[in-house]
């Protein structure tokens, strides 16, 4: 990516990733349904998850254009903490000891690579 934003600015690089996974997920889509039959009801669903991983996708190339490329994956890999609070929160799933020390672990792991980046 940092090689990308050196010619492409962060919005145009976001869209041809766009542009790729499009290529690659309908051939997906027909590998995997042989078809592009999709649940009617299920689309607004998916239409927000899609916003929502393409807003994910922008700021995480948002921060990789700020940021030194150690730090901005580093940030990102993080995102194991907050699909632990949201299953918490959302599906009631509980705390177990294997998550609190993943948790745990994981703050210091970031902690200690954002100083050492």
């Amino acid at each position: 990516m940092k090689v990308g934003l050196k010619t492409l600015n962060p919005y145009q690089l976001n869209f041809l990733m766009g542009i790729g996974m499009l290529i690659t997920g309908i051939p997906a889509l027909l590998i995997a349904d042989r078809s592009f039959k999709l649940p009617v009801k299920e689309l607004p669903l998916g239409l927000l998850i899609g916003i929502m991983m393409a807003s994910g996708s922008l700021l995480y190339v948002l921060a990789f254009n700020k940021l030194p490329a150690g730090v901005a994956a580093v940030l990102a890999t993080s995102y194991v903490l907050v699909v632990i609070i949201l299953s918490v929160i959302f599906l009631k799933e509980g705390i177990t000891i294997p998550k609190v020390l993943g948790i745990v672990i994981t703050l210091i792991g970031v902690g200690v690579l954002t100083l050492y980046s």
